[in-house]
């Protein structure tokens, strides 16, 4: 997600009579305060020293658990209150008005003798103002220390099941016991919760009459739009195979493109772990090189600690792939697929996943994107007459029209490619969506988005290839397209993993280390807790029973803009 912060009060900021208050930023309409991190901060210093509740912080600041940067900008909500203004020389209540953001009524109801005039010097009180926030003289109370819980924890111990929606915070309420003590008897090293995890809780008895502890409701399970468990039991510690390409002793069929990809995809994943470890995942993870000639990959296989894996990353080399496919089904082993593979190969066993998010899964991304970012614009579908492209059309009508009209207003509108352009007397802005594979019809579409900026062009990842796209009257113009994932220099959350990155190898990032860490950390986080929808750096994930249940699937794909031969940083996602 691509977040805009505007700088909407440098003299606002400027009124605040201490020095050290934080500056105050606008995000989606709304204010919080900015707070610039210092080096080696973590969360849950970050967090104390606002004095504000985790879920909060780590929901406005996407991807801040995994890893703060130094000067990193974290946002966090404004506070309200009444404060005191002294009237200057020559100013009005207008004038005072407009630098509290407040109306002029207000300060009237708060300040009765306003209405007769202000005098130099005279008190002013100001109510639902944004508080000034300063870190050095914060008056909030702190949060209470582990340590002076500690001790009581000889009173009554409870097991609470998390419930959907609840938090670390939320269950502290109910049972009037510090967060801090709860992360401390249990032993976390976050503060997120999941659905089913199993809390403790320390009930301290009353000196007055004993009250019997409220029932705890059983643990409601996640489902998507079809029912959907993680294929992977619960437990205290995983045992994980992964298979890369290494080729470490395959020096005469070495192909160092393939070992750079696999050292790549390590490194990725390496950082993945980390970020696990500190939300509480205890895994062993077994790396192999699945290209070695000593001892191969059939040995590999038949050794006996493979039999004991919880979960395998497959190989990403096809024929490898279906070796340790094979063995997986034969042992009842799910297996994550983190590119794409033969469609016979994922649909051997219903515990196999395919990370790679399937072309229905592209068309229904598209659709909903639609829905959400582009309403009163003419969404406008131009038909093909070539078969293979009307099955893609099909599939769109169905997932766009499968939003409900009280979601979304949007109606879809369709035409063929001889009248498509007689819509243009509708007036307004127009989105042109097309499954063509015909390159001259795709060339044609964009060369008239290229002359009238009211037209948006939607098509599809096949356009990527067309090499008709470098004519120099196309090569600008500006297309959306949906991927299972793409790469970008320069999308916010690339830029700070990039940073961490060459702090932890000294070398610059490539697409597979980005994609190591997607599959490592969107599928550990499911070992750890149930996260229906996460967002990557490059991927996303949303997990779901295939149409035909022979397998996982991936529902989650990306929208782009495609310009001048590469993938743009998308404003929405």
């Amino acid at each position: 997600m691509k977040a805009s912060f505007l700088l909407f009060g440098l003299f606002l900021f400027g009124r605040f009579a201490t020095g050290q208050a934080l500056p105050i930023v606008e995000k989606d309409g709304q204010k919080y305060y900015a707070y610039t991190t210092l080096e080696g901060q973590s969360i849950s210093e970050i967090q104390a020293l606002l004095h504000t509740d985790i879920d909060q912080l780590l929901a406005l600041n996407p991807g801040l658990e995994r890893g703060i940067d130094p000067q990193q900008i974290v946002v966090f909500p404004v506070r309200l209150g009444t404060i005191t203004h002294q009237v200057a020389p020559q100013q009005t209540l207008y004038a005072i008005a407009r630098l509290y953001e407040v109306a002029i009524d207000s300060l009237l109801n708060w300040n009765p003798s306003a209405v007769n005039g202000l005098k130099i010097g005279q008190t002013i009180y100001i109510h639902n103002s944004i508080l000034p926030f300063d870190i050095a003289d914060s008056q909030l109370p702190s949060q209470t220390t582990p340590s002076n819980f500690a001790p009581k924890l000889s009173d009554t111990i409870i097991k609470h099941i998390v419930l959907e929606k609840e938090t670390l915070y939320s269950i502290s309420k109910r049972y009037m016991v510090p967060v801090d003590s709860l992360l401390a008897l249990n032993k976390m090293s976050t503060y997120r919760v999941a659905p089913g995890q199993k809390i403790m809780v320390p009930i301290q008895k009353e000196k007055s009459n004993e009250v019997p502890n409220q029932a705890i409701p059983a643990a409601q399970k996640w489902s998507s739009s079809t029912s959907f468990e993680f294929p992977v039991p619960k437990k205290k510690q995983y045992e994980i195979a992964v298979f890369l390409p290494f080729q470490l002793d395959s020096s005469t069929a070495n192909n160092r493109f393939v070992a750079a990809a696999a050292l790549d995809y390590y490194m990725g994943m390496k950082l993945a772990l980390d970020s696990l470890k500190k939300i509480g995942l205890v895994a062993n993870v077994h790396v192999y090189d699945d290209n070695a000639v000593f001892p191969g990959l059939a040995k590999i296989l038949e050794g006996p600690e493979m039999k004991q894996m919880d979960l395998i990353f497959s190989p990403l080399q096809e024929k490898q792939a279906q070796a340790v496919a094979s063995f997986a089904k034969a042992h009842g082993i799910p297996v994550v697929f983190p590119v794409q593979m033969p469609t016979a190969m994922v649909q051997m066993a219903a515990n196999f996943i395919a990370y790679t998010a399937p072309e229905e899964a592209h068309i229904q991304t598209l659709a909903s994107h639609l829905h959400t970012h582009y309403q009163g614009f003419t969404i406008l579908l131009i038909n093909s007459p070539i078969a293979a492209d009307q099955q893609l059309e099909q599939q769109f009508k169905k997932a766009f029209m499968g939003v409900s009209t009280a979601v979304s207003k949007l109606k879809l509108q369709e035409a063929s490619w001889t009248n498509y352009q007689r819509f243009k007397s509708v007036g307004g802005a127009q989105v042109l969506v097309s499954f063509s594979s015909d390159r001259a019809k795709v060339v044609g579409l964009l060369k008239a988005a290229a002359v009238d900026s009211n037209l948006i062009i939607v098509g599809r990842k096949e356009w990527l290839d067309f090499k008709e796209l470098d004519d120099p009257e196309v090569r600008d113009q500006t297309f959306l397209v949906a991927l299972p994932s793409y790469f970008n220099y320069h999308a916010p959350q690339v830029i700070r993993f990039h940073k961490n990155f060459r702090r932890s190898y000294n070398t610059d990032l490539a697409k597979m280390a980005c994609l190591g860490f997607d599959v490592t950390l969107h599928i550990g986080k499911q070992l750890v807790g149930k996260y229906p929808i996460q967002n990557g750096l490059i991927s996303n994930m949303s997990l779901r029973f295939s149409p035909n249940q022979l397998y996982i699937e991936n529902a989650a794909a990306v929208v782009v803009p495609y310009k001048n031969a590469q993938l743009i940083a998308p404003n929405h996602e």
